[in-house]
């Protein structure tokens, strides 16, 4: 199996935080710097920055630390809100 990318943004303000957001996912190395590449060219802005991310290094939870498994009481299960 071959390795997955995502093409992330992130639009740079002065006076606010970050906006970042996904331009592309799925996408073999080749699609994606080819993406990356026509992105950047056709950049109007210079305060957007493109970035390839390899999928395989995202955080993932473990599939064994679920909510069901952990044991909660009955005091903080009446206390909850859903």
């Amino acid at each position: 199996m071959s390795n997955l990318y995502m093409i992330l943004s992130e639009t740079k303000y002065e006076t606010l935080k970050s906006n970042w957001s996904v331009e592309f996912f799925d996408l073999s190395y080749d699609n994606a710097f080819a993406k990356l590449v026509a992105l950047e060219t056709l950049k109007d802005n210079d305060d957007k920055v493109y970035y390839i991310i390899n999928k395989k290094h995202l955080w993932t939870k473990n599939q064994d630390e679920r909510l069901d498994d952990v044991k909660i009481n009955d005091e903080e299960k009446e206390n909850r809100l859903f």
